[in-house]
Formats: C-alpha cells, sequence, structure tokens
C-alpha cells in the first residue's frame, strides 16, 4: 500500500514538474503562451487636447504659464505682433522668447487684430504676411495663423494669401476638429480638401482648423467655474468615441485671459487649475499645432507622432528595400559570409560544434528516486 502511494505521489510531482520544466518543447517555458499588451492598441486609447492661447496676453505669461509647467504642458500661443511690448496688458519680446526657448509654439494672430475682410489685398498682405515676418525676426518659427475674430476662412482671397505663408490655420467654433474634416455632417465633407469643386473655401480645411473658445462659451451661457469645468471635460472626452480605432477627432481649446478680474471673458486661475489637473490625472496628451501633419495625397490632418496609426498608405507595399533584406542573401555564393554553409546539414564525423543530447531534468530525478542509470 505504501509502494502505491509513492509511485503515486511521484508520477505527480512528475506530471508538474513536467509541466514546469517543459524545456525540451518550448523555448520560453508556459509562460510564453500568456498574451501580450499590445503597444497598438494603447496608442489607440491616447486621448489629445492642443490648448491655443489668442493674443499674447500678460495674464497668459504670468498665471497660465506656471500652471502648464506644473504639470509639463506645452502650448500655441497666438500674439499680435505690434502689441508686443507696446500695448499695455501684452506680453513683451522676452516673454514671448522664453515661451518658445522652453518648447511652446509661437503662432501669428495677425499685426494688428483687424478685421481681414474690411481690407483691400495689400492689407491683408501685410497683416498675414508681415506678421509672419515679424515673428521671423526675433528669431521666432511660425507654421500657424490664426485669424482675427476667427473672420476670412470662408473667403478664398483671403486663405490664398495666408496659405502663402503657413502650413496651417485656425478659427472657432467647434469642441472638435475632425482630422479627415468629416464630422461636421451638414457640410457633407469626406476629406480636408481647402476648395470645393466650385472654387469656394470649404468648412474645415487646414486653413480653417476649428477650436473652441472654452471662456466666451462660458460668458454665453453665463456658466458658474462648477458649470464650465464639467463643459470642459464634457468637450475633451467627447473624442472618445470617434477615436477606438486611432486618432479621428481632437478638441483644440482657446483661452484668452488668465485670472484678469476685470475681464469677463478670462478664465479663473483655480478653474484653469482644475482643468489643466484634470487632463493630467487622465492621462491626456498634449500637443501643439505644429504637431500636425498634412497627407497631401488623400487630403487630411494626422498628429506625426502617430502617423503610423493615422495615414493608412503607411501600410501599402513599397519598392523601398530598407530594412527588408538585399535579393542576393538567397542567392548560392561562394562569399563565406556569416550565413550557414551549404554543408551545415550534411552528415558528419566531426562532432563539434553539434552539441551533446540535453538532459532532461525529469529523468535525471527518476534515476534518483529509483536507482536508475547506474
Amino acid at each position: 500500500m505504501k509502494g502505491n502511494i509513492v509511485i503515486v505521489t511521484t508520477l505527480s510531482l512528475i506530471a508538474f514538474m513536467t509541466m514546469c520544466l517543459s524545456v525540451n518543447s518550448y523555448d520560453h517555458g508556459f509562460l510564453s503562451g500568456l498574451p501580450a499588451k499590445s503597444a497598438d492598441t494603447k496608442r489607440q486609447q491616447d486621448k489629445f487636447v492642443i490648448f491655443i492661447f489668442s493674443d499674447g496676453l500678460k495674464t497668459q505669461y504670468m498665471n497660465a504659464k506656471p500652471i502648464l509647467d506644473k504639470y509639463g504642458f506645452k502650448a500655441t500661443f497666438d500674439v499680435i505682433c505690434n502689441y508686443v511690448g507696446k500695448k499695455e496688458g501684452y506680453m513683451n519680446w522676452k516673454e514671448i522668447k522664453t515661451l518658445n526657448k522652453e518648447g511652446h509654439e509661437i503662432g501669428s494672430h495677425s499685426m494688428n487684430h483687424v478685421h481681414l475682410k474690411q481690407l483691400s489685398k495689400k492689407s491683408i498682405e501685410y497683416e498675414v504676411g508681415n506678421s509672419k515676418k515679424c515673428l521671423n525676426a526675433h528669431g521666432i518659427k511660425v507654421t500657424s495663423f490664426e485669424y482675427p475674430f476667427s473672420e476670412g476662412s470662408d473667403d478664398k482671397s483671403i486663405v490664398s494669401i495666408v496659405a502663402k505663408y503657413y502650413d496651417f490655420a485656425t478659427r472657432g467654433n467647434d469642441p472638435l476638429m475632425f482630422l479627415r474634416c468629416d464630422g461636421m455632417m451638414k457640410y457633407g465633407q469626406k476629406d480636408c480638401k481647402t476648395l470645393t469643386d466650385n472654387g469656394t473655401p470649404t468648412y474645415a480645411n487646414k486653413y480653417a482648423i476649428r477650436n473652441w473658445s472654452h471662456d466666451f462659451e462660458k460668458v454665453q451661457n453665463s456658466y458658474s467655474d462648477a458649470q464650465a469645468l464639467r463643459k470642459f471635460i464634457d468637450v475633451v472626452e467627447s473624442q472618445s468615441k470617434y477615436n477606438k480605432d486611432g486618432i479621428k477627432a481632437i478638441p483644440i481649446i482657446m483661452y484668452h485671459g488668465i485670472g484678469e478680474n476685470k475681464n469677463d471673458s478670462a478664465t479663473d486661475i483655480d478653474l484653469f487649475e482644475k482643468e489643466m489637473k484634470y487632463l493630467h490625472d487622465k492621462k491626456f496628451k498634449v500637443i501643439t499645432i505644429s504637431d500636425f501633419g498634412y497627407n497631401k495625397k488623400n487630403n487630411y490632418l494626422f498628429v506625426k507622432d502617430i502617423k503610423r496609426i493615422e495615414e493608412p498608405t503607411a501600410n501599402v507595399t513599397s519598392n523601398v528595400t530598407t530594412p527588408a533584406p538585399a535579393p542576393t542573401a538567397n542567392v548560392t555564393s561562394n562569399v563565406t559570409t556569416p550565413a550557414p554553409a551549404p554543408t551545415a546539414n550534411v552528415t558528419s564525423n566531426v562532432t563539434t560544434p553539434a552539441p551533446a543530447p540535453e538532459e532532461n531534468p525529469i529523468l535525471e530525478i527518476l534515476k534518483k528516486l529509483f536507482g536508475l542509470g547506474k
């Protein structure tokens, strides 16, 4: 009876050890079968947001920047060139250069913040083109333009001038920017072409990127700070239902004054802090307008860092040979490169470097238990 118990116990032990030590059949043991988390799946679950600080106001530097710094966020600051260091309540060049040096994007908001539709073509050229030259003269590279009063993106002559100087242009007022410009259903867009077939500007395109004026909506609807925070959260989270298979929509939030008591459209510092904390705690990725790329062939925007997900052309078969192996890799050659010699599989009496039969740990245990192989 005791002998049977010993045999059963031994066999159970052997079965367990066989499962754990099946080194002869698997390279990585039984744990190798566990599924790994997909990096692409995680990528697709990322949530993005862009901040635009309009006008280049002093309170943006004094009150918003320290909070942005606290959470490691970067933003796009659109400045009015002739206001810099000249008009009360606006940043000076030292402050703007500091923002730029620290990784924030500086965008153009014209020379004098005027209604472009009321100007001559020559004056539009000055407001749009010279504002870029002005920023360049101070060592600032600029790629985006913000229309004053959100006016002009529906005017072909204005858009054509903007397109001469900038890669992108922004205007209000929509909670989400759809990167394929197909989310504004009533406009019937399927891509981000700048002009329709009849030559008129489309509603959304790379020169009419839609942003959401958070502070103006607060004033318009007489929101309390608590209501404004709730609305903010609703807007930034609204992208989730569109972004299940990649980033298709991004909220672009516009701010003006931060903590200006005399300005009704200003965002309270405490509210701004709560909004940034929410984004940080929920692990949003904060980017800038300059992080956009544009697919000219298929006419849509994408976020540069996740181009591999957003661009279907990335999966198209290409004739580029890197990093694919050279076609000569499989050709028979007399060159003695690290590739195995054709005699590698031929029977030989040479015992090196052929490995000796591996010891089976189960067999070794059996030998010890039953005195085998002595």
